[in-house]
């Protein structure tokens, strides 16, 4: 077995895995934000089904053939080396944003195995660097639990139970400055300063640090600008979070976070928390990054009014790889389904239409992870997003939706549905043409027969070359699909709607494929195809 070179290698790849983690693996190939958009659906199927990431990790290390060099040296290597490169980094920044959810035990053997190869490309090795201190620091804290919680009863003890009987505060801490006499006086002195008056503490800091007066006027600056930061006026939505428990207050317990303070919180978070592999030199424009606050809430807005911000028209100043970072940071993909409509009427109302590659990563970053994720029937606000999104712009919606669900592997019944209904009711003829052509070109599943019937139903446009690939796809299916009545409702309407594109070749390969059906429709396909005069 070589390296993975194809979409068709892939898929084959992917089998020996079970289905939940070829989701995730698939969803690893789309590009820069594969690991982030993988992290948002495992999310969701953790709150369906529980994962067995002991299985995963085991076939992710399984030993394989491989043929290396120019002289195709053969080796053999963990079935991880097999997948292409951007699927390895991004599934190694996937286990890092979700190493919470699994056991350590489980990426620590997976971090020995590919340790063993010596040829690692430095990329991999930086993300397994990365996995590993993620891992030994799960296992510190795991080791450190029971002697840290017997040292915090030990002290809960000193300062309460043994100390009930005194109210000076010097006395109830006097076991401490008893048990670090012998440390330095450096040491000492610095302690010593936190039990001090302010007056007398700030003088000892002075004295302590030496600071000229250059030093303490840059001092007084920068504690002057963090106040007057803390103490902006909190405009709109302001949120106070104050966490206390009865007879306590501390500062830490106590924090004011203005909105203009969040949005860089925020901003810095999903930063912080995207995968190495999409952490890029890409740094968006300063004046990008001031309209993020009011396009949060400009979509977060429940207004059914009409009017489009001019702030909007930044969507079509970025590029697309701007607009990708764009859209994390604005957290598209996890809208509340109810708001989607208002979200894409006001896309739509722009004074200037969006790009074809901004529109698909538009449609990508709201729809997407969304439809792959379902477990139960498109909600009405979903469905009528999508639907108007996709009759607006239909070729990019083509391209970053329904091209990406087709090629999922066991796609669901509840997504193909969603497709059906997309091509009944926002694709033009030339689109229907295009994805014909994408559905030849993949390993059919009995679900896809239903989109194969529904472009069959809205007269699709077919060339004769792709009819002899039809004609070939059902021959060589007609064993795995003998007891489908879908498989039979897509033979019989090719044989009526589409007769002026039978050959004889064709006709002598359908009788053969007919032969091995086994539904009651096995006679009318029969009798369809001996109608036909070639």
């Amino acid at each position: 077995m070589t390296i993975v070179r194809s979409m068709r290698d892939y898929k084959a790849l992917l089998e020996q895995f079970e289905k939940p983690f070829q989701t995730l693996l698939h969803i690893l190939t789309m590009g820069i934000s594969g690991a982030t958009n993988a992290f948002h659906v495992l999310q969701r199927i953790q709150s369906k089904q529980p994962l067995h990431w002991k299985t995963f990790t085991e076939t992710l290390c399984q030993l394989e053939p491989l043929l290396e060099g120019k002289e195709q040296n053969l080796h053999l290597k963990p079935l991880f080396y097999l997948l292409p490169a951007m699927v390895r980094r991004n599934l190694l920044s996937f286990l890092h944003l979700g190493n919470a959810v699994i056991p350590k035990d489980c990426l620590y053997h997976l971090i020995v195995q590919l340790r063993q190869n010596s040829h690692t490309d430095l990329w991999t090795q930086k993300l397994l660097d990365i996995l590993e201190q993620d891992v030994e620091g799960g296992i510190r804290h795991l080791e450190g639990s029971v002697s840290q919680t017997q040292q915090l009863k030990s002290l809960c003890q000193k300062l309460v139970g043994f100390s009930e009987e005194r109210s000076d505060s010097e006395k109830r801490l006097g076991w401490y400055f008893s048990e670090r006499k012998n440390e330095s006086s450096e040491g000492t002195a610095d302690k010593l300063v936190l039990t001090q008056n302010p007056k007398k503490r700030k003088n000892s800091m002075e004295d302590v640090f030496h600071l000229d007066d250059g030093e303490r006027n840059t001092m007084k600056k920068i504690k002057l600008s963090e106040d007057i930061s803390c103490l902006e006026p909190c405009n709109g939505n302001e949120k106070q979070d104050i966490t206390t428990r009865p007879g306590t207050l501390s500062l830490e317990s106590v924090q004011v976070v203005c909105p203009q303070a969040q949005s860089r919180l925020d901003i810095s978070e999903v930063e912080q928390k995207s995968p190495p592999s999409t952490h890029t030199s890409l740094n968006l424009p300063e004046h990008v990054k001031a309209c993020i606050p009011s396009l949060r809430d400009l979509f977060g807005a429940e207004s059914d009014k009409l009017e489009t911000s001019d702030e909007l028209n930044i969507f079509n100043e970025c590029g697309p790889s701007q607009l990708e970072k764009l859209c994390s940071l604005l957290r598209l993909s996890e809208l509340p389904e109810h708001l989607l409509p208002l979200t894409c009427i006001k896309l739509i109302s722009l004074s200037s239409d969006l790009s074809y590659s901004n529109a698909a990563v538009l449609a990508r970053n709201l729809f997407l992870m969304r439809i792959l994720s379902l477990t139960e029937p498109a909600s009405r606000f979903l469905m009528a997003a999508i639907t108007s999104f996709c009759k607006k712009y239909v070729r990019p919606s083509c391209t970053a939706l329904i091209g990406p669900l087709l090629q999922t592997p066991d796609i669901g019944s509840i997504q193909v549905k969603l497709i059906c209904r997309l091509v009944e009711d926002c694709f033009e003829p030339e689109h229907l043409t295009v994805i014909f052509g994408h559905i030849l070109s993949i390993t059919w599943s009995e679900e896809l027969l239903s989109v194969v019937h529904t472009l069959f139903e809205r007269k699709v446009e077919v060339t004769p070359e792709q009819f002899e690939q039809f004609v070939q796809k059902l021959s060589q299916h007609a064993g795995s699909f003998s007891k489908s009545m879908k498989y039979a409702k897509v033979v019989l309407a090719a044989l009526t709607k589409y007769q002026s594109y039978v050959t004889s070749v064709h006709k002598n390969m359908l009788y053969c494929a007919l032969d091995l059906h086994k539904t009651f429709l096995k006679k009318s396909m029969q009798a369809a195809l001996k109608h036909i005069v070639t």
